[in-house]
């Protein structure tokens, strides 16, 4: 198999970097979608390829009944490419910088090694739309075309790319992987002023400063510090002049923890809080908790099968070191109804030191597109046999 997938690196990279040149945001695949689907039926003409989720595509043999499925992505994010490369995006405003160019590479490379070596296996592709919104596999499972399948789909393994790898490595662990994520929403009323006076006002900004603290305080000492958890503040809007206390300040943050158990714990700590600086303050704390997904947990068995799957098509030192990522991916909604596997694929490009996501000259090694299209397709016939 990883044979196949070096012969098929060529083409494979040349789709990547076609998705690459023309990067779409969120529920605008249709570039990528076509690209997708021509390199499929190219290779595979008896491949049954539908849309799904709005802009995604699921694709199989048109006999069978997927029951296991390959899962990437097809979203691009709203940032600038600053890439002196030949397949720097061609879209202002608009690029690759997550690696779902390469996922989408590596499931078609595995869908057709799969298709030429082991014809008869019931393996679904699916290229979902929309995860960077954290909307797409909601859309999918939502989708009449998809749910047909669910009912046979018994488990799905998805992939990432990470910049702290080496192409040919790969890094699984069970259980959490990815984090839950919990945007807060906060709106702080008290009562405006002049600032010569701050005692005939109800300050919201004081409050609103005092209530960022302080969560961070009761997050150190009322959550066990050996429990990744941690809520950061992205935005705080109040005001419009230095001399002036005004009436309303908001604030957003997002609240991220990796083991789902926690989640009625921190929303209460949160609220609470809120409540106390309510009480000392004299203003009004508005709090809404908004939860974007839920963590991404992957079953022991399918990452045992995955695991041997490395091993025979990878072989020597392919395990690679990582801990769970408190980001997020939509992909916990499948996992949430099938057994699933999420295993994060190496891709540093040599000499490179490794950077983080959503980076804007994110790219890769381009030989990992083979390594991951190998190993998924080595992870499919090991779940039909597990003696592979």
């Amino acid at each position: 198999m990883t044979r196949r997938a070096f012969e098929l690196l060529p083409e494979l990279i040349e789709l990547r970097r076609q998705l690459h040149r023309h990067p779409e945001l969120g529920f605008d695949e249709h570039k990528a979608v076509a690209a997708v689907s021509a390199m499929l039926l190219r290779h595979l003409p008896d491949v049954v390829a539908l849309p799904v989720g709005g802009t995604g595509l699921i694709a199989h043999r048109r006999d069978v009944v997927p029951a296991i499925a390959l899962r990437a992505c097809l979203d691009a994010l709203p940032i600038d490419d600053p890439k002196d490369v030949e397949y720097a995006s061609t879209v202002p405003g608009v690029c690759h910088a997550c690696g779902h160019d390469a996922q989408a590479a590596a499931v078609v490379g595995a869908l057709v090694i799969l298709g030429e070596m082991h014809p008869d296996l019931a393996v679904a592709a699916l290229f979902q739309p929309a995860e960077e919104i954290d909307t797409g596999a909601l859309a999918v499972l939502d989708d009449p075309a998809f749910g047909t399948l669910l009912s046979s789909l018994q488990a799905m393994i998805g992939i990432h790319g990470h910049s702290g790898l080496d192409a040919g490595q790969f890094g699984i662990e069970s259980g959490p992987v990815m984090a839950c994520i919990t945007t807060v929403i906060c709106g702080v009323t008290g009562t405006g002023g002049h600032g010569a006076e701050p005692h005939l006002a109800s300050d919201a900004v004081t409050a609103a400063a005092s209530l960022v603290l302080d969560w961070q305080v009761a997050l150190a000492r009322r959550t066990d510090p050996r429990a990744s958890v941690v809520l950061s503040v992205g935005r705080i809007a109040g005001g419009t002049t230095s001399n002036v206390i005004p009436e309303r300040v908001e604030i957003e943050a997002t609240l991220r923890y990796l083991d789902p158990v926690l989640r009625p714990t921190l929303h209460d700590l949160v609220e609470g809080v809120a409540a106390g600086v309510r009480a000392r303050f004299g203003v009004d704390v508005k709090v809404d908790l908004v939860e974007v997904v839920p963590a991404v947990v992957n079953d022991p068995a399918m990452v045992d099968l995955v695991e041997r799957a490395a091993s025979k098509v990878i072989g020597g030192d392919w395990r690679g070191q990582i801990q769970p990522s408190l980001g997020g991916d939509d992909f916990a909604y499948y996992s949430s109804r099938c057994r699933s596997c999420y295993v994060f694929v190496g891709e540093r490009q040599p000499n490179r030191e490794p950077y983080g996501w959503h980076n804007p000259s994110y790219d890769i090694d381009e030989t990992s597109i083979a390594y991951a299209a190998a190993v998924l397709a080595a992870s499919a016939v090991a779940f039909f046999d597990p003696s592979c």
